[in-house]
């Protein structure tokens, strides 16, 4: 487990307890994504490099699609700390331009699921060690709309149709979210 991880979780925990009350935790994402002064215009660039490709016909799902592992990986591991070993990205779906899925998988290893539980006790959170790891992964991808809407000019935005947390064997834990997004 990274120092990284463990600095997210205690400023996300510090400033919200991990709830998604009032959308406390979706916008404190979007300003951390946001304050990654070098990695957050680095993948504007990205993906503006290739809007032009896509533009004709507002097609941002299809880019997203193509695109979806270089970007997302980026985003969440580059912007934010969740391990590329861990991060696993299935079943990309585009069923028209402005619609987009994707399964986002992510293995917590011992030292995350630790250092959330840590900051849990110190800051007195309650709530089940599941129900934080899956928001920390949902709302993470979620708060990658304002980066989509400054592309494509228009409202975006991400919604989980279902997520598990399942528990592994050897007390680490794999959240599965599939996640949609749209033009608002």
């Amino acid at each position: 487990m990274s120092q990284r991880f463990r600095k997210f979780v205690i400023r996300v925990g510090g400033d919200n307890e991990f709830k998604p009350i009032k959308n406390k935790l979706l916008n404190y994402l979007q300003k951390e994504s946001e304050n990654k002064y070098k990695n957050y215009p680095r993948l504007l660039e990205l993906m503006e490099k290739y809007w032009p490709n896509y533009k004709s016909g507002s097609q941002i799902s299809y880019l997203l699609k193509d695109h979806y592992e270089e970007i997302f990986t980026f985003y969440l591991n580059t912007i934010f700390p969740f391990r590329k070993q861990g991060l696993s990205l299935e079943d990309p779906e585009a069923p028209t331009p402005v619609d987009f899925k994707l399964v986002y998988k992510y293995h917590y290893n011992g030292g995350e699921i630790e250092a959330v539980k840590e900051v849990m006790e110190e800051m007195k959170i309650e709530g089940k060690i599941e129900g934080i790891l899956k928001r920390l992964l949902i709302f993470a991808v979620s708060s990658f709309s304002p980066m989509i809407e400054q592309i494509f000019k228009r409202p975006f935005a991400f919604q989980f149709s279902s997520i598990d947390a399942n528990p592994l064997e050897n007390g680490e834990w794999e959240v599965i979210a599939v996640i949609s997004a749209r033009e608002q």
